[in-house]
C-alpha cells in the first residue's frame, strides 16, 4: 500500500491542479490535508521513525510564512519527495534575484516559477528524505544565505502550533509532539524552553534538566524573523508616494510578510492611522515592530494607548520622529534610529535573553569584537583612540598597530594609550614592513569573535560597530561594511554624498569598515603580504571562497581625503580630488558629517579664498 501525502496549506484549495502543473502523480496516494494552526494535525498515533510519506506539499503566500511552519515538521518522518511552493512569488521582485535552486542528492538545477502556481523548489532523491531537513534546505535556497542560528545555542519548543511566531523559523526549534515531551529513560529533551503549557506534567529524570516553561501574556509581542524582515532593500532615494496601512495589511496573525515588505520600499512613507485598528491593537503593534525592524520610514498618528505600551515608548517615540519635509539623509538617519533600537528590542537573541532572564537563566551574550587599527602616524592616534572609546558596542577590544614607531618615543602617544579606557592591545612593527603584513601582525594579537577594521583619519558615529554586526546577523554574510557615501576633502574644503545604493548585498565595501568573523579571515589565508590593495584581495578571496559581502548604510562612515597632489595623508588608495565630484548626490561648503556621526572639522580644515563650493552654504539640505 502506498503511504498517505500530505499538503500543507491547502485547506480549500484543490491539490490536483497544483501536482499536474509540477508533473507530478497526484492520485497514486492518498492525501492528508494539514492545517499549521491546529495541533490535532500533527499528532500521530505512530512513532516518529514509522512516519512514512509520498509527497510532502508545503505552501506558502510569502517565505515568511513558510518559515514559520519550519518548527512543526521536525517530527514529521520522511517523504519520497518533498515540494515548495511560494505562491505567487518571482525571483526579483525585490530588485535582487534570490539564489534558488532545485535540489536534489544527486544533482542541483535552477528552481521554477510555474505559471499559475508559484514558484517551486523540490527535493527528491536516491532515498526517502527527512521532511525536516528537506524543508530546511528548501527554504534556505530562496534566499542568497542560508538561515542563520537565530537564537544561538538556546533550544524552543511550542505545545501549540498558533504559538509559532515565538520561534521565527528557527531550524532547531521544535513543535513539542508527545515523544518529545516525554522522552526515553536514555534520551535527552529537545529543547530548553517551552512556550506555553504542556498538556501534562514532564517528568523528572535523574542527569537530565527539566525544560523551563514560559506562557505568554496576552500583549506579549513574539520576537522578528530578522533574516527576513530587516534594512535590506531600503532605499534612501524614492519616490514621493505614501502608502496607507488598510485593514487588508493587517492579518490576523499580524505578520508583516517579505513581499509586502518589498512593495513597501518604493514609498518614501506608510502612513498609519490608529483609529481604524482599535480592535486589532495587538496586530497592529506586531506590524509596528516589524517594520521597525526593517526601517521602514511611517507617519502614525492618533496610536492606541495598549499598542504604545505593547510596542515600548521609546520605540514608539523613534516612530513618530518622522518628519514629511525630512531631506533624504535625515529621513534615512531617522530610519537607522528606529531599526537600530528596534532590532535590539525584537531580533530573536534579543527577546530570548530578557526572557531567559525572567526565567533566572544566563542570557545569550553579544559577540566580542576587535577592532584593528594600524597607523603610521604618531599624531592621528589620540583622535583615533578616542573614535574608538566611543564605541557603543561594549564587548570591544582594541588591537592597536604602530607602523614604525614606538609610543615610548612620543609622549602624546603614550598619554593616549595610558587614558584609553577600554580593552586595548599594542603591536610595534617597523617602518620597512609592507602594510599586508601590518595588518598581519595585527591580526596575530586579535581575540575577538567578529574582526573590523578601522582608519586612523576617518570619521566614524558611535554606532559603527553595533550596526555592522547586527548587519552581519541578519545577512548571513561573511563579509559586511559601508559603502563610501560621505567625504570631506579638505583641500578644497567640501563634504561630498554619492548616491547611496542602499543596503544590499554587494561585492565591495569600504576597506575601513570590513567587519567578519577572525576564523573566518584566518581561513582565507589572512590579509596578503602586499604593500596595497590589501581591501580588495580579501573582497576577492571572500568572493572566490563563495562567500557573501553585504553593504550596510552610509551614514556611520565619513572619508577623510587630503590633496591628491601631495600625497601629505599616506593614504594606501589616492584618487584625485574629482574622483569624489563625479555623480556627487549632494554637496556642502565645509565639514558636514551625516547626522549619525557627531565630530568636529580638522584642525586643518578652511576654505582657502580662491575656492568655493558649487552650492552656496544657504543650500545645505
Amino acid at each position: 500500500m502506498k503511504p498517505s501525502s500530505v499538503a500543507v496549506g491547502f485547506l480549500a484549495e484543490p491539490i490536483a491542479p497544483v501536482m499536474a502543473a509540477l508533473g507530478l502523480d497526484y492520485a497514486s496516494t492518498p492525501w492528508q490535508r494539514r492545517s499549521s494552526d491546529t495541533l490535532t494535525d500533527w499528532t500521530h498515533e505512530s512513532p516518529p521513525d514509522s512516519r512514512w510519506w509520498g509527497t510532502y506539499l508545503l505552501k506558502a503566500d510569502s517565505l515568511a510564512e513558510a518559515r514559520s511552519v519550519l518548527p512543526l515538521l521536525r517530527s514529521e518522518g520522511r517523504a519520497e519527495r518533498f515540494v515548495l511552493v511560494i505562491d505567487g512569488h518571482e525571483p526579483g521582485q525585490d530588485g535582487e534575484a534570490p539564489t534558488v535552486v532545485h535540489l536534489t542528492t544527486r544533482a542541483a538545477a535552477a528552481g521554477r516559477v510555474v505559471p499559475g502556481v508559484g514558484y517551486t523548489v523540490v527535493i527528491e532523491g536516491d532515498r526517502w528524505v527527512p521532511v525536516h531537513a528537506a524543508a530546511t534546505a528548501a527554504l534556505a535556497s530562496v534566499r542568497e544565505a542560508k538561515p542563520v542560528q537565530l537564537v544561538g545555542g538556546l533550544r524552543l519548543g511550542i505545545t501549540d502550533p498558533r504559538d509559532r511566531a515565538w520561534l521565527v523559523g528557527d531550524p532547531l526549534a521544535s513543535l513539542m509532539t508527545p515523544e518529545l515531551l516525554h522522552p526515553e529513560d536514555d534520551d535527552i529533551y529537545a529543547v530548553d524552553v517551552i512556550v506555553g503549557s504542556p498538556p501534562s506534567e514532564l517528568p523528572v529524570i535523574a542527569g537530565r534538566r527539566t525544560p523551563d516553561i514560559w506562557v505568554a501574556a496576552p500583549d506579549d509581542l513574539p520576537p522578528v524573523d530578522i533574516s527576513l524582515l530587516n534594512p535590506r532593500g531600503f532605499l534612501s532615494e524614492t519616490a514621493e508616494a505614501t502608502f496607507e496601512l488598510t485593514a487588508d495589511d493587517l492579518p490576523e496573525s499580524g505578520i508583516l510578510s517579505d513581499r509586502r515588505l518589498a512593495a513597501l520600499r518604493t514609498a518614501r512613507y506608510v502612513t498609519v492611522d490608529g483609529t481604524r485598528f482599535d480592535s486589532r491593537a495587538w496586530q497592529l503593534a506586531r506590524w509596528l515592530t516589524q517594520a521597525g525592524v526593517a526601517g521602514v520610514p511611517l507617519l502614525v498618528s492618533d496610536l492606541p494607548q495598549d499598542v504604545r505600551t505593547m510596542v515600548g515608548q521609546p520605540l514608539v517615540g523613534l516612530i513618530q520622529a518622522f518628519d514629511p519635509h525630512d531631506h533624504a539623509v535625515q529621513r534615512e538617519s531617522k530610519s537607522i534610529d528606529l531599526r537600530r533600537a528596534a532590532m535590539e528590542e525584537f531580533a530573536p537573541a534579543a527577546r530570548w535573553s530578557r526572557i531567559m532572564e525572567t526565567l533566572g537563566r544566563t542570557s545569550l551574550p553579544d559577540p566580542t569584537v576587535t577592532v584593528l587599527l594600524a597607523t603610521k602616524r604618531p599624531d592621528k592616534v589620540g583622535s583615533a583612540l578616542a573614535q574608538v572609546a566611543d564605541q557603543s558596542w561594549d564587548r570591544l577590544e582594541l588591537v592597536l598597530v604602530l607602523h614604525g614607531f614606538s609610543a615610548n618615543d612620543h609622549p602624546g602617544v603614550r598619554r593616549s594609550l595610558d587614558d584609553y579606557p577600554g580593552v586595548i592591545v599594542v603591536v610595534e612593527v617597523p617602518g620597512e614592513t609592507v602594510f599586508g603584513d601590518v595588518l598581519r601582525a595585527g591580526t596575530a594579537a586579535a581575540g575577538g569573535e567578529y574582526l573590523t577594521k578601522m582608519d586612523d583619519d576617518d570619521w566614524y558615529g558611535p554606532h559603527h560597530v553595533r550596526d555592522l554586526v547586527r548587519a552581519i546577523q541578519h545577512s548571513g554574510a561573511q563579509l559586511v561594511g559601508s559603502q563610501v557615501e560621505f567625504v570631506y576633502l579638505e583641500s578644497l574644503d567640501i563634504t561630498t554624498r554619492r548616491p547611496s545604493l542602499g543596503e544590499r548585498y554587494s561585492d565591495h565595501v569600504a576597506g575601513g569598515t570590513m567587519l567578519l568573523r577572525l576564523d573566518d579571515l584566518r581561513r582565507l589565508g589572512g590579509w596578503r603580504p602586499v604593500h596595497r590593495a590589501v581591501d580588495r584581495c580579501l573582497l576577492q578571496a571572500v568572493q572566490a571562497a563563495g562567500g557573501l559581502i553585504y553593504r550596510s548604510h552610509g551614514q556611520n562612515y565619513l572619508m577623510h581625503r587630503y590633496s591628491a597632489v601631495d600625497s601629505h595623508g599616506g593614504h594606501t588608495w589616492n584618487p584625485a580630488d574629482s574622483t569624489f565630484l563625479q555623480s556627487v548626490a549632494g554637496q556642502w561648503d565645509g565639514f558636514v558629517p551625516p547626522p549619525q556621526i557627531q565630530a568636529e572639522p580638522p584642525a586643518t580644515s578652511g576654505r582657502r579664498d580662491d575656492l568655493s563650493s558649487y552650492f552656496r552654504s544657504g543650500n545645505r539640505q
